[in-house]
């Protein structure tokens, strides 16, 4: 995992720990340093007392070997005191402690007793002494309970000279301790700069392009995506954006679709209304202007008035049924059905009189049981009155066919309406189900439909929670696709608003 992956909430915890652990671990480093720096000088304590104690000079590691005596004697110290008076001994001093009457320490082996009897020589009197002169050094320490005795004796003369360190130990120190304090801040700026750094890429960057990306959807660009730098808040916060941007986007498409479409729809009822108000009134005009003299001429143009007059009312009444299906104002009356009779009843009511213009109507059930489905019968067979128009308004001679098969499809119901007529551009297959769209660019015979029988259609099958869509017939014609969900699908679909298999 990747420190960018991380929540925004766990990074700032991390660099707020760091913050704190490098100071703390540079202290560590400096302590850890100084410490085993002096010791490794053999004498880590002479040394310490020294740095602390200047002034004590060489005199300082017999002071701190005498502590120690004092101590063991005491019994509050019972490691070897060896390491502890080694300085004193290597300037002559000779050390020895006994302790209830068992030897503990000695330098000279074998010279404890006569080392204290020395002392007694050397200091009269029983009690403790320490006397430190030009003549050397007697130290004598008796326990309280006179068990205990620990004695120094040296030709050592009392004499505060050079330590270990040099005289200007003090100044290097200083300036070594305000070297390492700044180096440990040079080093805190350093890892926080780096710190800031990460931050403001993982964090304030993200959260610029954010607000560059919510001015641009402000402004109106709903092309430019939302860039994410990762999986955390900020990336997810990025990906809402992203989401946002492509809903707007798409809700621009869809709505220039539909002024596209409401300016198509104007322009298709402006032509389709002027052309047969053209037609009546030159009809009219006809009659008025006594062009039509005859009773017969007359008859004549007032049939042709109420042809045309009739076209426009079927075109009005399409219209506003197909305002009616877009607005959901339509009310379905569902019932139960099996699609295969009705299908059948269908063309049997159909074939005999299209025969005696010349059209062949035929169904094909290639289905092996039972098709229950739910639908509305009236506005189901107003999806077939408008197929079949559509395919005796295009047939490619005085003779023509009509195909219907029912076949199983996806979990619903397959009805293929094939036809054998003039057929449809690959380009125009997509548009045919559009409200006033005809192959016929120029639009002059309007007596041949509206154009809006498929866009009806295609609302009404949609609203059987089915869909529709046509392909090229083989060898030529066209084939009108419509599936219709089962019985159960549409139930279901019903109560959850979607159809489960289409």
């Amino acid at each position: 995992m990747k420190l960018r992956d991380l929540s925004v909430r766990h990074r700032l915890t991390l660099n707020n720990a760091i913050m704190v652990f490098v100071p703390v671990l540079l202290l560590v480093i400096i302590g850890s340093t100084v410490f085993y720096g002096l010791r490794a000088t053999g004498n880590f304590r002479e040394r310490e007392i020294e740095l602390l104690w200047p002034e004590a000079g060489n005199s300082a590691p017999v002071l701190m070997g005498l502590s120690h005596i004092f101590t063991n004697v005491d019994g509050g110290e019972r490691e070897s005191l060896g390491r502890h008076v080694a300085s004193m001994e290597a300037a002559g001093i000779e050390v020895a402690v006994v302790r209830d009457g068992e030897v503990v320490y000695e330098t000279v082996p074998g010279q404890a007793h006569s080392l204290i009897a020395a002392s007694y020589e050397l200091a009269s009197g029983d009690g403790n002494v320490m006397h430190w002169d030009d003549a050397g050094l007697v130290y004598r320490y008796i326990s309280k309970d006179k068990k205990s005795i620990g004695v120094a004796i040296g030709p050592v003369p009392f004499l505060i000279g050079r330590g270990y360190f040099p005289p200007h130990m003090g100044l290097v120190w200083s300036l070594i301790a305000i070297g390492v304090f700044l180096l440990a801040a040079a080093v805190i700026v350093f890892i926080g700069f780096l710190l800031v750094r990460r931050m403001t890429r993982d964090i304030v960057a993200p959260l610029e392009d954010l607000q560059q990306a919510s001015r641009r959807i402000a402004n109106g660009d709903y092309d430019t995506p939302v860039a994410s730098h990762g999986t955390d808040e900020l990336g997810e916060t990025a990906a809402v954006f992203e989401e946002m941007r492509r809903q707007l986007q798409a809700g621009r498409k869809m709505r220039d679709a539909y002024e596209k479409n409401r300016q198509e729809l104007f322009a298709g009822i402006a032509h389709d209304l002027a052309t047969p108000l053209t037609k009546i009134q030159g009809y009219t005009g006809g009659i008025l202007d006594g062009i039509a003299a005859t009773p017969e001429k007359q008859k004549k143009y007032l049939e042709l008035v109420y042809h045309t007059s009739q076209s426009m009312e079927q075109m009005v009444h399409e219209l506003f049924l197909l305002s009616k299906l877009d607005l959901g104002k339509v009310n379905f009356q569902w019932e139960n059905a099996s699609l295969a009779p009705l299908l059948q009843q269908y063309v049997d009511l159909q074939k005999e009189a299209l025969s005696a213009q010349g059209f062949s109507l035929r169904f094909e059930n290639r289905l092996p049981g039972e098709s229950p489905v739910v639908l509305d019968r009236i506005q189901f067979q107003r999806v077939l009155d408008n197929v079949l128009s559509n395919a005796l308004k295009y047939r490619d001679s005085d003779n023509g066919s009509l195909t219907v098969r029912l076949a199983a499809k996806d979990g619903g119901y397959l009805i293929e309406c094939e036809d054998r007529g003039r057929g449809v551009a690959q380009e125009d297959l997509g548009r045919i189900f559009e409200s006033f769209y005809r192959t016929d660019k120029a639009r002059a015979d309007v007596a041949k439909g509206s154009g809006l029988g498929l866009a009806v259609t295609a609302r009404i099958v949609e609203a059987m929670k089915g869909r529709i869509w046509a392909r090229p017939a083989v060898p030529k014609g066209l084939c009108i696709c419509i599936w219709l969900p089962t019985k159960q699908s549409f139930d279901e679909s019903m109560k959850t608003g979607r159809v489960e298999s289409v």
